[in-house]
């Protein structure tokens, strides 16, 4: 492998493990049940949900 290769390899292995530890720090400080239109809703919580189950 010639360095520009090996060069280019850590700077796209740099930019996707970025991305992903940065998209997992932002999921840890913005929960999927808080953030969106319907996250802090009252009729999007689970017992209301769960009451509207047809069994």
């Amino acid at each position: 492998m010639s360095g520009l290769a090996i060069m280019m390899m850590v700077l796209f292995m740099v930019v996707i493990w970025g991305g992903f530890i940065a998209s997992a720090l932002h999921l840890r400080a913005n929960p999927d049940d808080t953030s969106g239109a319907l996250g802090v809703a009252d009729h999007a919580r689970d017992e209301h949900l769960a009451a509207q189950e047809l069994h």
